[in-house]
């Protein structure tokens, strides 16, 4: 549960950052992010793939969170977010509609969720879209890509919100701060595909450190409806 706060953390830094262009060629994935996660620290990046890849020591600024972290081959679509803990890297990241990474396991930016159930060999469970952690897997049910070794943190269709297929009374029943299994009919009518990706290694985090995710994921979730008496 603590690696799953911490990585709703990291990736509502990643969905403020913009989509790549309508317009270009489809990408055919060919590089391996668990590659990326394998270099270990800093200076197993700048081994592997040149300090002139790397932006190797900036932010991102989230409400009053600031989140440091490094940048392979920054605006391009070889981009990848990478984020430390005590200096070992913990969390790799892709976003946007597509990359020329995918993961071990067959994941990659545009898989549709009908495709990664596949891939998963189970059905899943996401979280209801239209709020800042729309979209996301909460648990892979026990499938090929849970474990806890290496946690793949999975979110759909929620950087543009589009809903194509879907009338909006639709998208409403299967938005909101709410858990859906993937073969609710709806979703599987939408089949909507992956725009956020990462990789993270679990940890246990110390006391403070869950404290201070606990207090920004409350921030980050939708505000409670007072009961009228």
């Amino acid at each position: 549960m603590k690696n799953f706060l911490y990585s709703l953390v990291l990736l509502a830094v990643f969905s403020c950052q913009s989509s790549q262009s309508e317009n270009q060629e489809v990408l055919v994935p060919n590089l391996i992010l668990n590659d990326v996660l394998a270099c270990k620290d800093l200076a197993g990046l700048q081994a592997q793939y040149g300090k002139e890849s790397l932006v190797a020591d900036t932010t991102w600024i989230l409400n009053e969170d600031t989140l440091r972290g490094s940048i392979l081959y920054p605006n391009t679509n070889k981009q990848v977010f990478i984020m430390y803990h005590q200096g070992q890297i913990l969390d790799v990241s892709v976003l946007g509609k597509q990359s020329l990474w995918k993961t071990n396991s067959g994941l990659y930016l545009g898989l549709k969720v009908l495709d990664v159930e596949k891939l998963n060999q189970k059905n899943f469970t996401i979280s209801g879209f239209d709020w800042v952690n729309g979209g996301m897997v909460v648990s892979w049910e026990g499938g090929k890509l849970g474990g806890d070794n290496l946690t793949h943190v999975v979110q759909f269709s929620n950087a543009e919100n589009q809903h194509e297929g879907l009338s909006d009374m639709e998208y409403g029943q299967i938005s909101g701060e709410a858990e859906f299994d993937i073969r609710h009919p709806l979703i599987q009518k939408l089949n909507p595909s992956i725009d956020q990706l990462a990789l993270v290694k679990p940890y246990v985090p110390s006391k403070s450190e869950g404290q201070s995710m606990g207090k920004h994921i409350t921030k980050s979730q939708m505000p409670k409806i007072k009961k009228k008496h």
